[in-house]
């Protein structure tokens, strides 16, 4: 079974490789989505980058950045990021602890597009920044939790507890106000305690990357049995504060996929077997998922070479670039080669579906 679905999956992705559209799935859509994984380093925050410039191109959009290393405010904001007053953690300070004023959630806003000339001609798109001090902030959640759990009585532990973890929801909330976005976008840390809990509280769905090695697989399981085991903290200290639901896995984002030189828009026999394998698990929490059939939710993705790091080194969507361009990077000098076009397909295939 495995097998056809693997055929079916190629298939798809060979048509939309070669730029035709009448292969793209048509499914459900949500207004908020998370981008997560539990793991770094498989391009998590180009994704998110990238998908931010598509998405923004016809619907306004808020972006948020849970994650600690803040690779994604860097690439939207660029050195500005050193200026910013106020940060997500801020906020998250301000709403946890009763008597922390860092500021308003409309004061934490900032409009993309004078930081990134690339998000110019767009709706608009506005970012409500991440922090380095989000490393500190699992512990400080979990502390702040555990001191609400003491509360006498069930209800006024239930309440405290659920206000806590409703913050990212209550931040988003806050910041449509003003700005009634068709979209929300957050991009995750590549741990769960801590902002990326309250990201998928606030969240409808994900979008899971998921490179092609064997440490990705491990993660999309440990990603996936996050949503289903009912002993695991994300249901658990949800269950505890009377939250019910989870967010449904909308897309996996397979990145890295190398290509057989034999056959056009084919991956190699290294990637097929990989890919495989993503089925496999996907089908093991097939209730997980927005679609019905979990292949319908598996998008295959290049490995971009040079254009991935110019596009994240850089600040340009993978969209704006154009073969033949050449960045010196590092001290080394990179060329986007004539893959550009099909990289632009796959990624603008994936915006579709959010």
């Amino acid at each position: 079974m495995s097998e056809s679905n693997l055929e079916r999956l190629l298939e798809r992705f060979k048509v939309l490789a070669q730029g035709d559209a009448t292969a793209q799935i048509d499914g459900p859509h949500f207004s908020r989505y998370a981008i997560t994984n539990f793991r770094g380093g498989i391009g998590k925050s180009t994704i998110a980058f990238n998908l931010a410039w598509e998405v923004s191109r016809t619907k306004k959009t808020l972006l948020l950045d849970v994650c600690p290393q803040r690779n994604f405010t860097q690439s939207l904001l660029g050195e500005d990021i050193f200026n910013i007053d106020s940060t997500i953690y801020d906020l998250f300070l301000s709403k946890i602890f009763s008597g922390i004023n860092k500021g308003e959630t409309d004061e934490s806003l900032v409009s993309v597009a004078p930081h990134c000339t690339a998000f110019k001609h767009g709706k608009k798109c506005y970012i409500i920044p991440g922090s380095s001090d989000l490393f500190l902030f699992p512990s400080v959640l979990y502390t702040q939790l555990g001191a609400v759990a003491q509360l006498q009585g069930g209800t006024r532990a239930r309440d405290a507890s659920k206000t806590i973890l409703m913050t990212v929801m209550s931040i988003i909330k806050e910041a449509s106000i003003s700005l009634q976005p068709d979209k929300v976008l957050v991009d995750t840390s590549p741990f769960f305690g801590g902002a990326t809990h309250l990201a998928w509280v606030a969240c409808e769905a994900l979008i899971v990357p998921v490179r092609v090695d064997q440490h990705s697989l491990e993660a999309l399981r440990l990603t996936l049995s996050m949503l289903k085991d009912k002993t695991k903290d994300f249901l658990r200290l949800n269950e505890q504060a009377g939250i019910v639901g989870a967010p449904r896995v909308h897309a996996i984002a397979v990145t890295h996929c190398g290509w057989n030189r034999q056959s056009p828009n084919t991956p190699d026999h290294s990637t097929q077997s990989y890919v495989k394998s993503i089925i496999d698990i996907c089908l093991e929490y097939k209730e997980l998922f927005s679609h019905e059939d979990v292949v319908d939710s598996i998008h295959l993705l290049d490995d971009f070479h040079s254009a991935g790091r110019i596009s994240g080194t850089r600040r340009v969507p993978l969209s704006q670039l154009h073969s033949g361009d050449q960045f010196i990077i590092g001290g080394q000098r990179l060329e986007v080669n004539q893959s550009i076009t099909r990289y632009q397909t796959e990624m603008r295939s994936l915006a579709q579906v959010i």
